[in-house]
């Protein structure tokens, strides 16, 4: 019932279609028993439309017999080696360890019977010769060399030879070597060597090497004679040595291949052998080594060693016992382990015929789980071809086991797929009937997604290409705003001439700060459209690097000054000056992050610092960064930063202005450059922030440019800033000068002073204008006084330092300084040698005159200022090259033709300016590279023409070739 009421419903579960099995729930009725036992297993030849399905089920059923056959065999061939290996190594084992002793043993006992052999051999022989030196007649003639006692004596020495056995002849011979008597059968020599005799007498004995003669191996034994401590002669006699070689070559208890070698000592390295071995004839002597000389030195024992022959054998060596014998009883090895080779075979043999065994059992084990797998597997496969009457045979009612109990599950199964099949088969034409509507439903939808994709891709082309124009427009409007405010703010200053009231004046200047607001807004706007419109162009051009540096940090010098901020930089000495560029896009950036670095500080400083990141031989990549000790930025705003029209905070844009473009347009320009941009800071105010960026340049292949030398010349810079003093001191190290820093005028005083007791004194001072809010006239006032603690740098400058601001001058004339060097070269040349640190403003210049000052620069410190400064303070002058090579332009004539006269006449160069409305990239480095001196852009500031027309009248821009296109535009920050 539950059946039939989930069908209606549709449902599709397993229980449904008699898929779930319960082994509780399971029950086999008569009828399918017997069907069961009627069903034949062969399931007759397969469906074409399953020879697929049916290969399949053939490759599985062989991959599962072969891995049972497999598991089976590899464990009981584990079984079988576990069973059989361990014993059979531990028989092994102990096998080899007997049998090892065993011949060490043997070969122990033939050497020590051998030794004792021949150690009664030999002292039975001596004891013999011994006798016969002791014969009464013998030592009497010895003693009294008359005819009667020599006949009796050889008489004596003949019957005593031949009643001893092995003793062939014997001879006598006095105290000095003479012979005296003999046996007679042979001729001895007739004298014995004195240091036969020496030797004779001090060992009482000499045992004579056997030689081979003809009737078989000889030797002889020397006895001293004594009478009374005495030497009064020496016995020489001739023995048989046929016993002596059968126990040197007895091979009893050796083998085959074992022999006996007896050697004694003959020099320090060698062992002279008592008979040649019997496997080599020719070996009479051999290495004092081994075995032989541990049983040479009295020690007994087994090695295991390699022979004469190159061949390893085993050893047993030990003392004769007789003078210093040693005794050798070797066997090869090969031979005297054949014994543990063979139970090594038997051993090997044994385990291979028991895993035979097993594997066989294995495979007939495996056969009989496989079988029913194997018809289990035919009967599933006739199944998936369709053949529901399909059955396996049960087994046996007797001695049932799992696998039968399989069989009838699987029987029983078939049984309920086969009544259930003709329910699947309805169920799955409903099911596709429902498919085959869906399948339409989801193709009306597949073709409404696509219609609306497609409105959706030509919305995109269509807003793609309205934010394409809008940046065009942008770009093109807000370069012909430009040119109308020209008017407004060149208009704007000439009223603000004019005599006119204040009130009109306070008008003005509102109109002015407008305008001027609305052009910063339209240059950021201009840059930022082109960005996106994809128009940026980044230029490749030679510019000097240190300029661009300092003339940002020039022009936004009096906005920091105003601010009460210190502004100073900082350059690394391996920062090359010369690259390859775009310089205008690099100030850009300097002047945004300088700017905002000083507009978001309210005390401290502004450092910037070059340092060099990576290089190769063609480019360098320098990491610049912009340090303030301002408001700083919290971690969670910092990513706010990079987005356009975002600030950290909202009321910023209120107390200090700005759109929020700057620091993206300055990110993008980075990158333009083949650099990024990020940002470092604790969100700590007087902590500051640090911005990084880098920025990818070339270099150039040949640098002119070389740092200035005033070698060994002495500094003392005086400045209350930390950061300031030390970057100049660190400069002035660079340039090979000795240079101190101070802070206070009481610590300058003191450094001054001991300077000139040690014999080294200051060769100039470099004194801020004001030291902690006080000026410096304090210690220009004690150096007045004392101007003998300033000494005269007397070597001159060897140095060709010139930078872009110190070509083109005339080599018969003198720099004049720009606001630096207020004093002609027509004054007094008795001057002190201090150069005075002033701000931007005028009124410092001013005060240097009233206290006496020559020489100043204003800070931040330019280098190429500072260099003539110095150099004009220690009176070491370098000579400028009066030409410079200019290419020309073709599309600025006029200043083509002036600068053709001038080089044909050899006239002085005249000041030419362009002015243009243009501000697009690129405009200002041609005006450079056409010969004009500077460029500036509409609108005109009147205040910074007034500027540029008083340096070029005191000749102090001459020779800028790298300025920025865009430096009218920097007038905004200051």
């Amino acid at each position: 019932m539950q059946y039939e009421s989930n069908m209606s419903r549709g449902c599709n579960c397993s229980a449904c279609f008699g898929l779930e099995w319960r082994s509780n729930a399971l029950s086999v009725s008569a009828v399918d028993v017997a069907y069961s036992e009627r069903s034949s297993v062969d399931i007759g030849p397969p469906d074409d439309n399953s020879s697929e399905f049916s290969g399949n089920i053939t490759r599985n059923r062989k991959t599962l017999r072969a891995s049972i056959c497999l598991k089976l065999t590899l464990f009981v061939g584990f079984l079988v080696v576990l069973a059989s290996g361990i014993p059979a190594l531990v028989f092994w084992l102990k096998a080899h360890e007997q049998l090892v002793d065993e011949i060490d043993r043997r070969l122990l006992t033939v050497s020590t019977l051998r030794q004792e052999q021949l150690k009664d051999y030999l002292i039975s022989e001596t004891d013999k010769a011994g006798l016969i030196a002791t014969r009464v007649l013998i030592n009497n003639y010895l003693s009294n060399q008359i005819q009667n006692n020599r006949t009796l004596a050889e008489f004596d020495l003949v019957s005593a030879v031949s009643v001893i056995s092995d003793f062939l002849h014997a001879a006598v011979y006095d105290s000095t070597g003479k012979l005296v008597i003999s046996t007679g059968v042979f001729e001895p020599q007739s004298v014995l060597q004195p240091e036969d005799i020496a030797s004779i007498q001090f060992n009482r004995l000499k045992f004579g090497y056997p030689s081979r003669t003809s009737t078989g191996w000889v030797y002889n034994i020397s006895s001293a004679i004594y009478r009374r401590q005495r030497l009064i002669g020496v016995l020489l006699t001739w023995i048989n040595a046929t016993k002596l070689e059968r126990l040197v070559y007895d091979g009893t208890g050796l083998q085959g291949t074992g022999e006996l070698l007896v050697g004694l000592p003959e020099g320090a390295n060698t062992v002279r052998l008592l008979f040649p071995p019997l496997h080599d004839p020719n070996i009479t002597r051999l290495p004092l080594d081994g075995a032989m000389a541990e049983a040479i030195n009295g020690e007994t024992g087994i090695k295991r060693q390699w022979d004469y022959n190159g061949v390893k054998v085993i050893a047993a060596y030990r003392p004769v016992g007789f003078m210093r014998w040693g005794l050798l009883a070797k066997l090869e090895v090969q031979e005297a382990y054949a014994p543990v080779r063979n139970v090594r075979l038997v051993i090997i043999v044994t385990i291979v015929v028991l895993v035979s065994l097993g594997v066989m059992a294995s495979v007939g084990l495996a056969k009989v789980f496989t079988s029913p797998i194997t018809e289990l597997g035919r009967a599933a496969a006739s199944l998936g071809q369709g053949n529901m009457q399909t059955r396996v045979r049960k087994g046996t009612l007797l001695l049932r086991d799992e696998i039968s109990d399989l069989k009838d599950i699987f029987n029983s199964m078939a049984q309920q797929i086969s009544s259930h099949q003709l329910i699947l088969e309805h169920k799955v034409r409903e099911r596709t009937l429902d498919l085959a509507r869906a399948n339409d439903g989801l193709a009306k939808e597949v073709e409404e997604r696509k219609r609306i994709e497609g409105e959706l891709e030509k919305a995109k082309d269509v807003a793609i290409a309205a934010n394409r124009s809008k940046s065009e427009f942008l770009a093109n409007m807000s370069h012909e705003i430009r040119t109308p405010l020209n008017a407004i703010i060149n208009f704007t200053e000439l009223c603000l001439g004019t005599q006119i009231t204040p009130e009109q004046h306070e008008y003005l200047d509102y109109v002015r700060f407008a305008a001027q607001h609305l052009l910063r807004l339209i240059t950021d706007i201009l840059d930022f459209s082109k960005i996106e419109a994809g128009k940026l162009e980044i230029e490749d051009m030679q510019f000097s690097l240190f300029d661009q540096i300092e003339h940002a940090v020039s022009v936004l010098a009096a906005r920091a000054f105003k601010a009460g901020l210190e502004l100073c930089y900082r350059i690394d000495a391996d920062v090359p000056d010369l690259i390859i560029g775009d310089p205008g896009r690099l100030l850009q950036i300097f002047v945004n992050l300088i700017g905002n670095g000083i507009k978001f500080t309210k005390e401290g400083e502004v450092v910037i610092s070059a340092s060099v990141k990576t290089q190769t031989e063609d480019s360098i990549e320098i990491l610049f960064s912009v340090k303030d000790t301002g408001l700083g930025i919290p971690e969670s705003k910092q990513s706010l930063l990079f987005k356009a029209f975002s600030q950290v905070d909202s009321s910023t844009q209120r107390v200090y202005g700005g759109t929020g473009l700057g620091l993206v347009i300055s990110a993008k320009l980075a990158a333009a450059m083949g650099g990024e941009m990020w940002v470092e800071s604790e969100g700590t105010e007087n902590r500051g922030s640090t911005f990084w960026f880098t920025a990818r340049f070339q270099k150039l292949q040949q640098s002119t440019t070389n740092a200035p030398s005033f070698k060994d010349a002495h500094a003392l810079v005086v400045d209350d800033n930390h950061t300031s003093r030390c970057i100049l001191v660190d400069l002035l190290k660079n340039w090979r000068m000795v240079a101190d820093g101070v802070d206070t005028v009481e610590g300058a005083k003191a450094l001054l002073h001991k300077a000139a007791v040690s014999g080294h004194p200051y060769n100039v001072v470099l004194l801020d204008m004001w030291l902690n809010g006080t000026d410096a006239s304090e210690l220009v006032d004690f150096l007045h006084m004392y101007p003998s603690l300033l000494a005269n740098y007397s070597q001159p400058a060897t140095s060709a330092f010139y930078t872009s601001e110190q070509m083109k001058y005339n080599s018969t004339k003198k720099n004049v300084l720009k606001g630096e060097e207020t004093e002609s070269k027509s004054t007094s040349d008795v001057s002190l040698p201090i150069i005075m640190l002033t701000s931007v403003n005028l009124i410092d210049v001013t005060r240097c005159k009233e206290i006496g000052i020559r020489f100043h620069t204003s800070k931040p410190v330019r280098r190429s200022l500072l260099v003539r400064v110095l150099k004009s303070a220690l009176h070491a002058q370098d000579e400028v090259p009066d030409e410079v090579q200019m290419p020309v332009c073709d599309g600025f004539e006029a200043t083509a033709r002036i600068r053709e006269i001038e080089k044909n006449n050899n006239g002085r160069r005249t000041p030419i300016v362009a002015m243009t409305a243009h501000a697009m990239s690129g405009d200002g480095d041609r005006c450079i590279s056409a010969g004009m001196d500077f460029y500036v852009s509409k609108p005109l500031n009147a205040k910074k023409l007034q500027e540029l027309l008083q340096s070029a009248a005191m000749g102090s821009f001459r020779g800028r070739h790298y300025s920025s296109p865009y430096c009218d535009d920097i007038t905004k920050y200051v």
